[in-house]
């Protein structure tokens, strides 16, 4: 099998390729006049020497190798050492650094590929990583005595949906994002490097130092943030490069693996996927998202999902030219279809004769044979798609529209599936099923992934903002103002007016720029297919008037077939909040009709770790969701919860098999998951079609493995032991973080951390804070996370929760926290993944930021405080799992950390010092240099990278 110490192999080799090409440059002073102009793209004649390394580099990178073998005894020289560096040298270094992490993230990605498929194609299927693939999964469930009918069963009713975000979260840019996918797959080719010769081999080298070099001469610091489409085009070019390829595969291997225990494969039509996006439709405190965006973005989307099946058809074209008998179901298509086509101009000539208006196509341009089935009714469902990309793009070129061409619009996936599952019913029933189940299978169940848009596009926005668009509606009429209404004076009018058949929306509105707003962005909905969109998320929703006033403001813009409401419960008060929300929504019964027995709930995990700590985050949502669920049974509604979880643990990331093994028992019952894969973790979802592959197994083994063994209920001595822990580290995490004597902590947050600096990286479309004043009570969870993570002290995963497990210990209780481990699956999977990111903490760094930012005696004394509460989590949960070390349970993610611990300390020390020499240079009132400004942003990049998430 796959062992660790294969990672570290292949990162030694990235790393000596990585300065091998970087040594061979050193003497290009014709090309490279400057050591920054050769990866910032700025013009000659700043130049502080000829070489690309400077000396001073050079020497850190022999001192990082020396710190790798004699450790913390080399710390304090490698400290002065940087201490004399120039701002540029920084930016070298860091920038150095950072593609030396990078090259770990490559080996890394590789090794948990390659031992995946060794653990596919392996005999032994009881190991852990095996039980994670289908093969190993379902082999394991018919042992322990589930039957094959209902695996299938499970399988077949699974409805996943990933929703990609952007949240300002991916520290590195799209441009090199690419580069390193092209280096994934150079390096995947050195596993079969035996049967190379050596000039393969030697030109495999060549390629992987080409792509590095590339990588090392293009511009990490962007200048500009990315507009919102611009992030949507992001996430786009990420479904179109690789999961695009991986969703065919995804359900062969799945049909393959049925075969194995005795199941026929899944229906041609099965739908087990769905993708959707936040990009481009989360308007939640971002400015920059209007109804204008929204439009564009989906017509984007469309257009490019289009021309891509456009391609499969093309391709089917050559593929189907059978002839001889077909079903009649396929000759009423084929006749249904024949109008669109003028007859041949000659007597037995070729039909489906594209027209002048119809372009230039390279296939099949001037038609086909009348005795070819398949392919005259290809011929039309090409056209369908060809007119379908023509008007997309027309309408987000604003050019005109043809209005014949509109008339053949692509508005759901049936219009394309259907005709194309008639075609594989005539081969099957012709004879011809090998051929069906082949490119042709694959299309269909990509129109039944995909749909109509590349991804559904969710909108989201703020509860507040409905209530002032309500508000301006309401005191228009005369009828005062919504806000000050009761809950049920408030619910009572939504459903009154959402029954009504007269229009609301008085002409004669005058209203803020925030509200014309609000209310184009309804008229817009109305404009678009729904299968192009996914659900309205509100977020802070409070009450049921919340979600109704969706509902009405849907109405409002004249929408047809309202988008399903998600209320988005965040903070720690709201999820304790949820239930009754949710019943009292239920107990209206308009809205229980309305819904038809499904109701969609998004749980957020990130804004409820800030407000209360990991302990009471986790435990405050499994409740939420198992009240949830009975209110769901009382009022006979099927429960879809949806996740926004973050990439770092710390935002409710994490493993799948270990994230959804925090779900209460029946929340997966049906096989539906919905969630968030956030922004930063996209290219580590998505690098591959394989690693895509591999990505979608995971979240469908894991939510197999909970639709079939469904975790079980915990004793009520466990429940209560758990509020208690939960309620203990609130109670000190809150106290620390919100109720510290003079804001002391506030000042120690903005003093230790680069928070202040994040904001300047440029790398999302929205603000860091929902509000432009107040402190970290208006910091969003995702920098909030992202400053702690760059400092090591990792502070909002473990605040509280080792002061809590301490009180159990003293009184006595450790025996039972250990059986709560080893027998509860949900404590088992909260106490593995703090294990995970405490291995991730080290308090000598976090130290060290102190030593350089911190004056003040106070702020000295709570940066100890703070160590020691580290320390204490990290002894304590060791005790809890009863283990003596952390990360023994993960060989892979142990080594890795080991891997690139050296390059992310010093990472970490580059970045200390040039925060230093920020800080002092604004309390001198100076403005810092360009140049180490830059140095910062690098430094965080590079730390970003090792860390391997950021917020």
């Amino acid at each position: 099998m796959a062992s660790p110490a294969d990672m570290n192999r292949d990162f030694e080799m990235l790393r000596a390729h990585l300065m091998a090409v970087l040594r061979a440059h050193e003497t290009t002073a014709d090309r490279v006049s400057s050591p920054r102009s050769a990866w910032t793209g700025e013009a000659a004649g700043e130049s502080e020497g000829p070489t690309i390394l400077p000396k001073k580099v050079l020497g850190l990178m022999d001192m990082i190798d020396k710190y790798s073998l004699k450790g913390q005894a080399v710390f304090p020289e490698i400290v002065e050492y940087v201490g004399k560096m120039t701002a540029s040298e920084l930016q070298v270094a860091g920038r150095v650094l950072m593609d030396t992490s990078l090259q770990a993230d490559l080996a890394e990605s590789h090794h948990r590929l390659r031992a995946f498929k060794m653990a596919v194609s392996h005999e032994d299927d009881t190991n852990d990583l095996a039980s994670l693939t289908w093969k190993g999964l379902l082999k394991r469930m018919v042992a322990e005595g589930v039957k094959p009918e209902k695996i299938r069963e499970a399988l077949s009713n699974q409805k996943i949906e990933l929703v990609l975000t952007a949240h300002p979260t991916e520290a590195q840019r799209r441009s090199a994002l690419k580069k390193h996918e092209e280096m994934l797959s150079h390096l995947q080719k050195y596993d079969g490097k035996d049967s190379l010769t050596p000039g393969q081999l030697q030109g495999l080298d060549d390629n992987i130092k080409a792509v590095q070099w590339s990588c090392w001469r293009t511009n990490t610091v962007r200048r500009t943030r990315p507009t919102p489409e611009g992030e949507a085009r992001n996430g786009m070019l990420v479904i179109e490069d690789t999961v695009w390829a991986a969703v065919p595969e995804y359900y062969r291997r799945i049909d393959r693996c049925l075969r194995r225990i005795g199941q026929p494969p899944l229906p041609y039509g099965a739908s087990l996927l769905k993708m959707s996006s936040w990009m481009g439709g989360d308007r939640d405190g971002n400015p920059n998202v209007t109804w204008h965006t929204t439009k564009q973005v989906v017509t984007l989307l469309r257009w490019r999902i289009v021309e891509l099946y456009y391609r499969e058809v093309d391709e089917l074209l050559y593929e189907l030219s059978m002839t001889g008998e077909t079903s009649e179901e396929l000759q009423r298509e084929i006749e249904a279809v024949s109008s669109m086509w003028s007859a041949p101009t000659v007597p037995g000539g070729k039909v489906c004769r594209p027209d002048q208006r119809s372009g230039v196509h390279w296939n099949f341009h001037t038609g086909v044979a009348a005795d070819e089935p398949y392919r005259r009714l290809l011929m039309a469902i090409r056209r369908r798609c060809w007119r379908t990309k023509k008007t997309m793009e027309a309408m987000y070129m604003g050019t005109a529209v043809d209005s014949d061409f509109e008339k053949e619009v692509l508005t759901s996936a049936d219009e394309l599936a259907r005709p194309l599952e008639i075609i594989y019913r005539s081969l099957v029933e012709s004879g011809d099923e090998v051929v069906a189940n082949g490119r042709l299978l694959d299309l269909i169940r990509r129109v039944r992934t995909f749909g109509i848009s590349m991804a559904c596009l969710d909108v989201r926005q703020e509860s507040d903002r409905h209530s002032e668009a309500l508000e301006a509606i309401t005191e228009c009429l005369g009828l005062g103002k919504y806000t000050s209404w009761s809950e049920q004076e408030k619910c009572d009018w939504l459903v009154k007016e959402i029954e009504s058949n007269r229009p609301l929306l008085p002409d004669t509105l005058e209203a803020s720029d925030i509200v014309k707003e609000v209310l184009a962005t309804y008229k817009t909905i109305a404009e678009l297919p729904i299968e192009a969109l996914g659900a309205y998320c509100i977020s802070m929703s409070r009450a049921t008037s919340d979600i109704l006033a969706v509902v009405l403001l849907q109405k409002i813009g004249g929408v047809k077939k309202f988008m399903r409401v998600s209320p988005l419960f965040e903070t720690r008060d709201d999820l304790i909040a949820a239930p009754k929300v949710i019943d009292a929504a239920f107990s209206v019964p308009w809205y229980l009709k309305h819904i038809k027995g499904n109701q969609e709930v998004m749980l957020g995990y990130s804004d409820s770790v800030k407000d209360a700590g990991k302990f009471a985050s986790t435990w405050e949502l499994h409740v939420a969701m198992e009240k949830i669920l009975e209110v769901g049974k009382k009022h006979g509604v099927n429960v879809t919860f949806f996740h926004g979880r973050g990439g770092s643990i710390g935002r409710g990331g994490g493993p799948p098999h270990l994230t959804l093994l925090a779900q209460p028992q029946g929340s997966l019952e049906r096989g539906h998951l919905r969630l968030t894969i956030q922004g930063e973790t996209i290219g580590r979802h998505f690098a591959s079609a394989e690693v895509a592959e591999r990505t979608l197994e995971r979240y469908s083994t894991a939510v197999l493995k909970h639709q079939v063994t469904p975790p079980p209920l915990p004793s009520a001595e466990f429940r209560a032991a758990m509020k208690e822990l939960a309620d203990t580290s609130a109670e000190e995490y809150q106290k620390t973080v919100f109720k510290s004597e003079n804001d002391i902590f506030v000042r120690f947050f903005h003093t230790y951390t680069p928070t202040s600096e994040l904001g300047q990286m440029n790398i999302g479309s929205r603000p860091a804070k929902r509000r432009a004043y107040g402190g970290i009570d208006t910091l969003r969870a995702i920098p909030w996370i992202f400053a702690w993570t760059q400092t090591r002290l990792l502070l909002p995963v473990w605040l509280g929760n080792g002061l809590a497990l301490q009180k159990y210990i003293d009184a006595g209780k450790l025996p039972l926290l250990q059986q709560m481990y080893k027998e509860w699956p949900f404590f088992q999977s909260m106490m593995d993944l703090i294990d995970i990111e405490l291995g991730k903490a080290q308090p000598d760094l976090a130290k060290h930021y102190e030593t350089k930012t911190l004056k003040d005696d106070d702020l000295k004394q709570l940066g100890q405080h703070l160590r020691n509460g580290l320390q204490q989590a990290i002894t304590n949960v060791l005790a809890v799992k009863g283990v003596d070390k952390l990360l023994l349970k993960d060989a892979v993610v142990k080594q890795s950390i080991a891997m690139r611990r050296p390059f992310l300390d010093i990472s970490h020390v580059i970045q200390a010092e040039v925060l230093q020499r920020l800080r002092t240079a604004q309390d001198a009132g100076e403005e810092p240099a360009k140049e180490l400004r830059d140095a910062m942003i690098i430094s965080i990049q590079a730390i970003a990278a090792g860390m391997q998430n950021t917020g």
